[in-house]
Order: structure tokens, then sequence, then C-alpha cells
């Protein structure tokens, strides 16, 4: 009995040892998807993976592997099951049998002895359950017919209630919230800053915001925003951040600004190295802690942090510090988003291979799209900010590895990652997601902007063309895409700030240009002596204290020497657009 009660499994990694071991004892893989953050994920282990029959038949029929989604992006997007925990069955080879996500016990024994008996009669044939390649057909125009699509797609999910989506589970989907906003500024339709402002009024108020210590939690169960899943990530609270930030700069209404000191608030207590700079991953959920007033929450263990850093998250998040810092007049804010900047890029970059993954000590993972991506275009972000020109070499730079280990040379778009074709099963087949593509879209449309290289609009295009045929599988879901098809087709407001970057009076120009929210902007600082050739072939005149200019296309304003000019230009500007 005692052997029973110590009966545990083993977990391995994810290596080609462990799938070496599967088809030399001819046993099928059980894939366990988890997370540091999931509460379903410990309920798991606690209910059934810690049952001593269970264990024991795992560890004596399969070989088992546990995998973390936040460290194994490619994993997870090939494997997923619905959801966390994931529990997926394969072969030695990696190819799917079976699966679903949390079983309690009687339903894991049964489905053990059900896959055991199938792999046992089926052994060295074919699965029932086989990738699909993803197959493109003959690309469409990129028109506006695609944003107005997608946009239609968001009106029609819209829950008119309560915000949102659909019905429950609640999600943020602050992607389809930005490209709303997009419509309403660009036409003034009033009915798309409805759809975000009864969404982030209602998440803001509701149980999904925790409102002792702020912060978001990762969803809503109900359709009311009122019960969370009640872990917070760094991910979500990140969008969360941009999307409240720009909803203040549309209305000037205090409670976005309100939410968005509050996500800011947490995130500096919680998921953030005060002393070296960057964010950390997730806060675990846990039920009765987030039930208690901030008070009480002192007197109790918190949930489990993890402080990993991860690349693609941690660029977000600075992303959206350097957003918020002009609309909060908080200049710690700014500088811990740059100083976070540096560590991520002396942490997880390398010159050569690019951004790895997460640090954990180590920098680990390679060639993941999204955090080149992500990266990227935060620098472009910094670059604008600060006027730093390293940070836009280093964009240039992540795009040029972007794209000779990532790029589809042959069909065009971005694939996830650089995939072994010997790897196990669906980790040798390549897949361009639609999300990440479009965000890749967006970031070659800004260095368009910022630096005048026809090649990055080129590459934006043959992205595009890519998911013209696909995109209406995603609906709203597209959201990301149909920003990028936006940033493509038209043109943005240039703002131009000549003057040395410390100079108060560019300081004073570059806030107030960065405090106007137009979705399509793109901000350069051109250093009088430095920046003195780009400047004349611009043709823009010279001047030493911060002197700015709105071009749109090849149409220029007057020179603007004072602050509150640039949200005057910028709304007739905006106005003309919109006739």
């Amino acid at each position: 009995m005692a052997q029973d009660r110590d009966a545990r499994i083993n977990w391995l990694d994810w290596t080609d040892e462990a799938f070496r071991r599967a088809r030399t004892e001819h046993k099928p893989v059980l894939l366990d998807i988890s997370a540091v953050w999931c509460h379903w994920c410990h309920r798991l282990d606690h209910d059934t993976y810690s049952v001593p029959e269970i264990a024991r038949y795992i560890e004596s029929h399969f070989i088992p592997i546990r995998v973390d989604t936040d460290k194994r992006p490619d994993i997870n997007r090939r494997y997923n099951m619905g959801g966390w925990p994931t529990t997926a069955f394969l072969t030695p080879d990696g190819h799917l049998i079976g699966g679903g996500t949390y079983f309690p016990p009687d339903k894991m024994k049964q489905i053990l002895h059900d896959v055991l008996n199938y792999w046992e009669k089926s052994k060295e044939q074919p699965t029932l359950t086989q990738e699909q390649q993803q197959e493109m057909g003959v690309s469409e125009p990129i028109s506006a017919t695609i944003i107005d699509e997608i946009l239609g797609e968001i009106a029609n999910n819209f829950d008119p209630i309560y915000g949102g989506f659909g019905s429950q589970p609640k999600f943020p989907n602050t992607e389809a919230h930005e490209l709303a906003l997009l419509k309403y500024h660009c036409t003034g339709n009033r009915e798309f800053l409805r759809i975000v402002t009864m969404t982030l009024l209602n998440a803001g108020k509701g149980g999904v915001y925790d409102h002792e210590a702020g912060g978001f939690f990762r969803y809503s169960t109900l359709r009311d925003w009122s019960v969370p899943h009640f872990e917070k990530m760094c991910e979500d609270n990140a969008k969360w951040l941009s999307i409240y930030s720009h909803v203040y700069q549309t209305t000037q209404d205090p409670f976005y600004l309100e939410i968005a000191r509050g996500i800011i608030d947490y995130v500096n207590a919680w998921l953030r190295d005060n002393e070296r700079g960057c964010f950390y991953g997730s806060q675990d959920a846990d039920e009765e802690y987030y039930k208690l007033s901030k008070t009480e929450r002192a007197d109790r263990e918190a949930p489990f942090v993890d402080k990993n850093i991860y690349t693609n998250w941690n660029a977000m998040m600075i992303h959206a510090y350097l957003e918020a810092s002009f609309i909060t007049n908080d200049k710690s804010i700014m500088e811990f988003a740059v100083k976070s900047l540096e560590r991520l890029i002396a942490l997880n970059y390398k010159p050569e291979e690019g951004m790895y993954h997460y640090y954990d000590n180590q920098p680990r993972l390679l060639y993941q799209l999204s955090d080149q991506i992500q990266m990227t275009r935060t620098l472009c972000e910094a670059y604008e900010v600060t006027g730093n020109d390293r940070f836009l070499q280093l964009a240039e730079e992540l795009m040029k590895m972007a794209k000779e280990r990532l790029y589809d040379k042959k069909n065009g778009g971005f694939f996830d990652t650089a995939t072994d074709p010997n790897a196990p099963g669906f980790l040798s087949k390549t897949t361009k997601p639609l999300d990440e593509n479009g965000v890749a879209g967006r970031v070659l449309m800004k260095l368009f902007e910022l630096t005048d290289k026809a090649e990055y609009r080129q590459l934006a295009a043959d992205i595009l063309k890519n998911f013209t045929e696909i995109y209406s599988q995603f609906g709203f879901m597209a959201a990301d895409y149909g920003l990028a098809v936006d940033a493509f087709l038209n043109e943005p407001a240039l703002i131009r700030i000549i003057g040395p970057s410390e100079n108060p009076a560019t300081k004073a120009m570059l806030a107030e240009a960065m405090k106007i929210f137009v979705p399509r902007k793109s901000i350069t600082l051109l250093d009088p002596k430095k920046d003195s050739q780009k400047i004349i072939m611009l043709g823009l005149q010279n001047a030493q204290q911060g002197t700015a200019y709105i071009c749109v296309g090849r149409a220029c304003t007057a020179p603007l020497t004072e602050p509150k000019q640039l949200s005057e230009q910028v709304s007739k500007l905006n106005a003309l657009q919109r006739t």
C-alpha cells in the first residue's frame, strides 16, 4: 500500500529522447499542456494525476510529457485541444490520436483504457486524425472591403447589453475594440465608439477588474463581466492598458484614466522587477485570496508570480507603459519602460539570432515570430518617444532576421517559428498565424513610415495578400489583420518634430504629440545638426527649438511652434479625411 501512496507520474520534457523512448517501447505519448497560472491544470494534478492507480497506469503504458504553454507556444499552437489543461494522446511519431482538456478520475481511467486499446489494435497504422496542411488559394486584392467585413463581424457579435462579444465566457478581444475605435476616428460613426466604451465601462466596473489592487483577471466566466477566472496575465493587462489609454485620449472621460492607473498600480506592485526592470509573466488564480479586501490580503500569502521574462509580453507591456506615461503625465513610467527595454535587450537579444522567447537565468527558445514582431513594434515606439536611433536600428535588424529565418519566400507570410522537418509530429509542420502576421504587417508599415524604405511596404503587401482568402474564417478575431490592412491602405499623420531631444520645447511638443490619439500616426524627432540633410530632403525648415510639421501624404502644415497647435491641426486633418 505504501507503494500505491507514493505512485506518481515522472513527467518528461518535450525532447527527441522522449519520443525515441516512445518508439523503442512502442508506447503512445500522453502530452499534458499546462501553465503555472492555470487553475484547472492544478485541479487536474490534484484530482486525477495524484490518484495512484492512474499514475501507475500512465507510467506503465504511456510516455508522459509535460509542456508549459507560456514557454512553448509553438507546441501549444499545434496540439491545444480547446484550452488548458490540454490532455493530448500522440503516437510515438507525434501524430494526434485524440484528447481533450480537464478529465476527472473516472473519465480519465476510461480514456486511458480506450486510447491504449486503440493503440494496440492499430500499431504502425495511420492515425485517425492527421494534420492538415494550410493551402493558400489565389490571393484577392488588398481592399477596404476587408476592413468593412471585419467591422461587420465586430458589430454583429457585439453584446449590446453588457459589451464585449458573444455571451459567455467573455474575453478581452482588445484588438477588435482597437479596430472599432479606429473606425470611429476615421468616420465619426458613434456606434463603433459605443461598442468600445460600453465594453470598457462594464468590464472596468465588473468583477473581471480587481477593485482592491487594480489590474484585470484573465476573463469573465459570465456574460456581465461579474465572475472572473482569477489568473492575472502580463499580456492581457498590457492590452487592457493600451485600449483604456486610447479611449481616455479619445473621450477625456476620467473613468478610463482611473482604470489605466489601476492597471499600472497592480503591475508596479506584483508584475515587475522594480530594481532591475522588466515584467513578470503572470500571477496565479486564488479565488479566496481575491475575495478579500486589500488590507486583508496583506495578512495572507499572495498567489504565486511567474517571474520568467517573456519577450513578447514584456514588449507589449513596455509599449503600453510608453503610451500611458504621457496620458498620466508620469515620467517615472516612461523611465521604467525604457529601463525595461534596455534590460530585455541585454537578457534575450543575441546578434545574428534575434530575440529568445524567455529568460529563466538564461535565454531560451529562439525564432518565435511573436517575439521578433512585438519587440520590433516596441523598438519603433521607443524610437518615436526618445529619438534614440539605436532603437530604430535594432528594429530594422530584428525585421531583417525575421525575414531571413521565418519568412515564406515562396508564398509570402511569416511562419510562427523556424520549423525542423525532423521534429516529432506537428512540430515539423509550418503554420502562419493570422494574428501575428497582422501585427507584422502593421510593424512593417511603421518601419516604412519611419525610414521611407519602400522594401518594408512591399513586404507588408506580400504578407497581407497571403491572407485575403482566409481572413473571413476568423470573424472579428481577424481584427489585427484588419488594422494592418488599414495601415497599408491609408496615409498616416506623420508628425515631424525638429529640435534637440533634450530641449524643453522639443520635449513639450513631443509630449503633446503623444497625448493625441490618432490611430494612424508616426512621430519622428529630427535633430537640427545630426539630421540636417534629412530635414532639407523633406523640404522642411531647420529650427533649433521644438518646431513640428504634420504631413499627410505630400501635404504638410506650416511650421507649428506651440504644442496646443498640434491637436488643433490634427483635428482639422481628421475632419478633412472624413469628408
